[in-house]
């Protein structure tokens, strides 16, 4: 049998005519089960938006665009760039709100982000449109999210862009916590 990750089509060919058995799973991942050891696996713009649903670990399989934000707050989430990049660009219509590709934060938001490939080509590309009173990055931590970037590369692509945009209020006690351990981070043109 041959798997397509990218059209997500499955082709069984068979030597003789033996009967067997095809168990298909309604899960909007290309497959996985979150956990560390058999994350959800991503392969289309659709199934990294999925992940708004979803918590635990997950993988990328091939490089994808997505044509809204990602938001991932009050969970913890693991995002292993796996050597593929995910992109924004936003759909006609969509209005943008925090201007990011991802976006964590709230009371017990958690976004681990690593690149387990040998290449290190994981990426993350945020939108090359500039809107006014709005700075797009590739991850923005809100309050009380924590961001951890143990590598990856970081791309703010519009003007007045930042790669990782942390917005935090003027309480102590729900900042945005960021450790970045490893990745590169570069932008078109920096915000302030």
């Amino acid at each position: 049998y041959y798997y397509d990750a990218a059209t997500g089509l499955l082709t069984f060919t068979t030597d003789d005519f033996s009967p067997f058995t095809v168990v298909t799973s309604d899960s909007a991942f290309n497959g996985g089960d979150g956990t560390e050891a058999n994350p959800y696996l991503i392969a289309t713009g659709k199934q990294a938006l999925a992940m708004e649903k979803g918590k635990g670990c997950f993988k990328l399989v091939n490089d994808v665009v997505v044509t809204d934000e990602i938001y991932l707050s009050g969970k913890t989430c693991v995002l292993d760039l796996n050597g593929h990049s995910i992109k924004l660009e936003y759909a006609d219509g969509v209005k943008p709100n925090n201007g990011s590709v991802l976006y964590i934060g709230g009371k017990k938001g958690n976004l681990t982000i690593n690149d387990s490939s040998a290449s290190q080509t994981g990426a993350v590309y945020g939108s090359n449109k500039t809107y006014t009173n709005k700075v797009t990055s590739a991850v923005r931590a809100g309050n009380y999210g924590k961001l951890t970037i143990n590598g990856g590369h970081f791309y703010g692509t519009s003007e007045g862009t930042s790669c990782i945009f942390v917005y935090t209020s003027m309480s102590s006690g729900s900042k945005a916590t960021v450790t970045i351990n490893g990745g590169s981070f570069e932008t078109a043109t920096p915000s302030g």
